[in-house]
């Protein structure tokens, strides 16, 4: 019974994180993502001008929830600017996301630039965890 409460809590880890992260989008324009995970509505960014300049980082950016998320933030017309960082790919993830047809411009960051990633940021969504080594199990990282 003990095994499977830890393993009821990790599952329930997983879901926070994921949950943050639409909460985080969600922040920036609530219509773009949906509704029902019982969270009270969030503020949301205006302007006067109605083209709003917002810059996003993305900090793990190259990971299983960092790509789809900055997919997402890529396809919200309130983001201006999208930096990806994650120690390792972000390059081709940045070219990936880029070559969506939006007037946010996306800037991959390497490792040993994130200052400049989150510099100037609005909004910084972290889905970064930490890699598996070889023969660890998922049960390994927590």
């Amino acid at each position: 019974a003990y095994q499977i409460l830890i393993k009821l809590n990790r599952l329930a880890m997983s879901f926070s994180v994921m949950r943050s992260a639409i909460l985080a989008a969600k922040a920036i324009a609530p219509s773009a993502v949906g509704s029902g995970m019982g969270a009270a509505p969030m503020a949301t960014f205006a302007t006067s001008t109605g083209s709003p300049q917002r810059k996003v980082a993305v900090l793990g950016a190259g990971g299983g929830i960092g790509q789809p998320l900055s997919l997402l933030l890529k396809l919200n017309s309130q983001v201006s600017h999208l930096a990806l960082y994650d120690i390792a790919g972000t390059p081709g993830v940045a070219a990936d996301v880029g070559h969506c047809n939006t007037k946010a411009q996306v800037k991959g960051y390497e490792q040993d630039k994130l200052a400049e990633a989150v510099r100037g940021c609005d909004l910084v969504i972290v889905p970064a965890g930490v890699p598996r080594k070889p023969g660890m199990t998922r049960d390994d990282l927590f």
